[in-house]
């Protein structure tokens, strides 16, 4: 009996949704390590002399223009890499495993990460990105392994989540206070897929306490609505060594400038 061909499902599974939230990090690492602390000289210049440059030349009001909508843009990866995060965690067979992955990524992304800013190899005024994701693991093993309603449960998952949510200010972590409450937001509401996504949109729009550019992070969940649920080709080599291979790329450019 012949057998029918299986129709591709519509909308983006998670490779796909995992190419966006790259690419919206690495918009990021444009605006803020090529086109701002490397074209512009934020950071060198006076902010006198950066506003009279700016003032004085179409070329630096268009790249600090640029710079401030690819940081923006930044923003959407918050939601993108949360839900991703919880569907992981969700479906993961060995968490420790998972989590080993996710630390050792977090490592190895730290020195192309300060290169790809324009900083130095070891300047660790802040952490990339990836340990806000580390942390959430850690935060979400808590959630389910006190998962009732009882009051001493609660009271753990709420000393869990603010110490997940101490550790990512100290360390100066790239987006790990939104991250870290986002994915909160998405693990106790994931079985609540219309509420998740409004209070989730909702919650982001409240994340321009920590920075204004969190004005465009809803846009990140206009692309998490579309995935169809399907994990896709699965090949980890791509997937966890995809965003330090671009920081390097980026470091080189940065290098290069």
């Amino acid at each position: 009996m012949e057998q029918k061909k299986q129709t591709p499902l519509s909308g983006l599974n998670g490779n796909a949704l995992r190419a966006w939230g790259l690419m919206f990090l690495l918009m990021g690492v444009l605006g803020r390590g090529i086109l701002q602390n490397q074209l512009l000289g934020v950071g060198v210049l006076s902010g006198q002399q950066l506003l009279e440059s700016i003032q004085n030349s179409r070329t630096a009001m268009f790249m600090a223009t640029a710079a401030l909508v690819l940081q923006a843009l930044e923003t959407c990866a918050v939601p993108i890499y949360a839900f991703l995060l919880t569907e992981g965690f969700s479906h993961t067979g060995n968490f420790f495993h998972y989590l080993a992955r996710i630390a050792a990524l977090a490592v190895f992304c730290e020195i192309p990460y300060n290169l790809a800013m324009g900083e130095s190899a070891f300047a660790f005024s802040s952490l990339n990105p990836v340990f806000g994701m580390l942390l959430s693991l850690v935060l979400l093993y808590f959630f389910r392994r006190y998962e009732g309603k009882s009051l001493p449960n609660v009271l753990i998952k709420s000393v869990v989540l603010i110490a997940a949510l101490l550790w990512a200010a100290m360390l100066s972590v790239e987006s790990g206070i939104p991250l870290v409450l986002m994915v909160s937001v998405l693990w106790f509401l994931r079985n609540r897929q219309n509420l998740r996504t409004l209070v989730g949109a909702t919650a982001s729009i409240a994340f321009m306490i920590f920075s204004p550019f969190f004005l465009a992070a809803p846009l990140g969940f206009m692309t998490v609505h579309f995935y169809n649920g399907d994990k896709g080709a699965d090949n980890r080599l791509v997937n966890y060594l995809s965003y330090p291979v671009l920081l390097l790329l980026f470091a080189l450019v940065s290098f290069f400038i």
